[in-house]
């Protein structure tokens, strides 16, 4: 499986595409099958199942979403917000688990 850079996993998704892009954000137990292969600033809604018959490849800033896993283009605009609010997400998440993760160590060690 090759990744690229700044994609977001939410909880509960899984992801058997042997490729995907930059920026791309699967949500909520959302599934991938291993037909499908994500390019860049694709979004995968919560719950969506996307297991095409046979291999299929979501172009550039495609959004799929609904129980019969729709697809639309996203036209891009707001894209530089977003990239900006992930960096933001990630850096608090950076600095407040530390804090807030603390090993227990239990009886036997």
């Amino acid at each position: 499986m090759r990744i690229g850079d700044d994609n977001l996993f939410e909880i509960g998704c899984r992801v058997e595409s042997p490729t995907m892009g930059n920026s791309n954000t699967i949500s909520t137990r959302a599934r991938l099958h291993h037909t499908v292969r994500l390019t860049s600033y694709c979004v995968v809604g919560a719950g969506c199942l996307v297991v095409p018959s046979e291999d299929e490849v979501l172009e550039d800033y495609t959004v799929v979403f609904g129980t019969a896993a729709e697809r639309r283009l996203w036209s891009g605009r707001g894209k530089i917000q977003e990239i900006d609010l992930r960096r933001k997400h990630a850096e608090y998440l950076r600095e407040m688990l530390p804090k807030f993760n603390r090993l227990r160590r239990g009886d036997g060690a």
